[in-house]
């Protein structure tokens, strides 16, 4: 979403692509769980310029990427280990401002878009940087990547055009739909529901997304058809979003789950539930903007969802991160300190061994942002398959199997033969080749973290 008044305010959208897998519906926190809040430990302070780190991508197990937008050696692609190295990949012109979200592909690379040269582009883990041809007003931000090798998001620029695109791994772009007055301007980014249909939040209202007059939850279909899910309850004075940096997550049990950083009625942030079919309700309301304003949320593998509230530090309020049940079981469970962890807006990201893994724009040690990671002992991420792709083939057929957690994948077996040749791309998929001696049946996934097997078979012809 290009915010033309501000090129440098795109760097911050938030983007949350699929549920975790392994929680537990509806889960709530343990009696007294409140007293485990969770050990913070800083794990690289940006000293070597890295300003303003932006949301991390586990690529490899253990090794996380990201974009910093430093201003003064430039915004670049880093990644960084959970031991803490740091190493820069990518170095953009001085005039380019990104977005700090990327998703991954099924080639393996991560896709993004930047202002300034307004561009869509790719990166791999080994820094290979490549641009795509511009052929709407602005670059659209992408947040959900397809098995087949599409990648969809929005296009949003408050100058009437306003779109939900298809595009592919080589940058062909198809409009999809184009935004009516009535239906809003999209807020990044887009999610895919377990329904097959994608859900974002859109808001009417000129400029600034903070000074919409009422917001709503739409359904996109694959071919573009919208519809609007729920309208905010009294627009933007009660629980309406307040930033552009808000998105939705669907949580293990089936619902959405998304924050309003303004809303509430004491305008200081409210989180929300709604259903598929646009059944709405508020589970928490915060009383004290200068310690709310809720940003995003993600699903850890307890079933509960984690966050972080933005607060107002000049104000003297505090940055705070907090877990909340499906059922609305609210609990405070940390104050950042920004001598220390730094200050937010910050992403939390739950790793391949079950930790969060964050990042602060600014402030810690040098006061340029921090990456830390936040370990509450959860259970580690297991794996999660969607199916292979193709459904059927022949013997020396190389077949996707796409799904979730797939990080450091050890084994694949298509009904019960191990598959000589198996490829980790990313943690949402694996390519292997269909071995001899395979039979028709359900195709196994096992990772360091547990073994999956996918909801349907794979036909050997």
């Amino acid at each position: 979403m290009i915010m033309p008044s501000s090129a440098a305010a795109r760097a911050l959208p938030l983007a949350l692509l699929l549920t975790a897998a392994g929680a537990a519906p509806g889960q709530s926190p343990a009696p007294g769980s409140s007293t485990n809040k969770g050990k913070l430990t800083s794990l690289n302070d940006f000293s070597q310029g890295f300003t303003q780190p932006g949301r991390l991508v586990e690529v490899t197990s253990g090794t996380f990427a990201g974009i910093a937008v430093s201003p003064s050696s430039g915004p670049r692609a880093f990644v960084l280990t959970s031991q803490g190295a740091l190493n820069s990949t990518y170095v953009f012109p001085a005039n380019a401002f990104p977005i700090q979200t990327l998703v991954q592909a099924v080639n393996g690379r991560l896709y993004g878009a930047q202002g300034g040269p307004e561009v869509n582009f790719s990166l791999g883990v080994d820094g290979s940087f490549q641009t795509y041809p511009k052929a709407l007003v602005t670059p659209p931000d992408l947040s959900v990547q397809q098995p087949d090798g599409n990648l969809y998001g929005t296009e949003a620029t408050y100058l009437g055009s306003n779109m939900f695109v298809r595009m592919t791994l080589n940058g062909a772009l198809t409009v999809l739909h184009s935004f009516s007055v009535q239906e809003g301007i999209p807020y990044v980014l887009p999610i895919l529901a377990s329904d097959g249909n994608f859900y974002g939040i859109s808001g009417l209202g000129t400029g600034n997304p903070a000074n919409s007059t009422s917001a709503m939850v739409y359904r996109m279909t694959p071919q573009g058809n919208l519809t609007i899910v729920a309208t905010y309850p009294d627009g933007r004075q009660h629980y309406g979003p307040g930033t552009f940096q808000e998105t939705l997550l669907q949580a293990a049990n089936g619902k959405l789950y998304g924050t309003a950083a303004l809303g509430g009625s004491q305008r200081a942030g409210a989180i929300f539930e709604i259903s598929l079919n646009g059944d709405y309700k508020v589970l928490h309301e915060y009383t004290d903007f200068r310690n709310g304003s809720p940003t995003f949320l993600t699903e850890a593998t307890d079933g509960n969802l984690y966050g972080v509230t933005q607060g107002e530090i000049q104000l003297g309020g505090v940055n705070t991160l907090y877990r909340i049940s499906p059922s609305g079981n609210y609990e405070q469970l940390q104050i950042l300190n920004g001598a220390e962890i730094g200050n937010c807006p910050c992403w939390l990201t739950q790793g391949s061994d079950g930790k969060f893994y964050g990042t602060t724009m600014n402030g810690g040690p040098v006061a340029l942002g921090t990456a830390w990671t936040w370990d509450l002992g959860l259970p580690k991420p297991l794996p999660k398959l969607h199916g292979p792709i193709p459904t059927s083939g022949a013997v020396g057929t190389q077949v996707t199997i796409w799904g979730e957690n797939l990080l450091g994948t050890t084994a694949v077996g298509f009904n019960g033969t191990a598959a000589a040749t198996i490829r980790n791309i990313s943690a949402n998929y694996v390519f292997a080749t269909v071995p001899a001696g395979a039979t028709t049946g359900p195709v196994t996934v096992t990772t360091p973290n547990g073994t999956a097997s996918s909801p349907g078979p794979f036909t050997v012809q």
